[in-house]
């Protein structure tokens, strides 16, 4: 996935997908049992996630999001 992203892409290109929302839960999973120091692509990956307006417009509908970590 980190080689994927090279490049500050998104997974499926340039452009923001679906796939990206698909790939954001398995990079929000590991983003929460690990600092993902090592994975700078999948960093920047969920900081550009984070960042979009929709993904802030679906958290004040649907609240938190939050990852079982158990």
């Amino acid at each position: 996935m980190e080689q994927a992203l090279d490049g500050g892409g998104w997974f499926a290109g340039e452009r923001f997908t679906a796939a990206d929302i698909q790939m954001s839960f398995p990079v929000e999973a590991v983003a929460v049992r690990t600092d993902l120091r090592g994975h700078p692509n999948l960093r920047g990956f969920l900081e550009r996630i984070h960042a979009r307006p929709a993904y802030h417009r679906a958290l004040e509908q649907g609240g938190p999001f939050a990852v079982a970590t158990g």
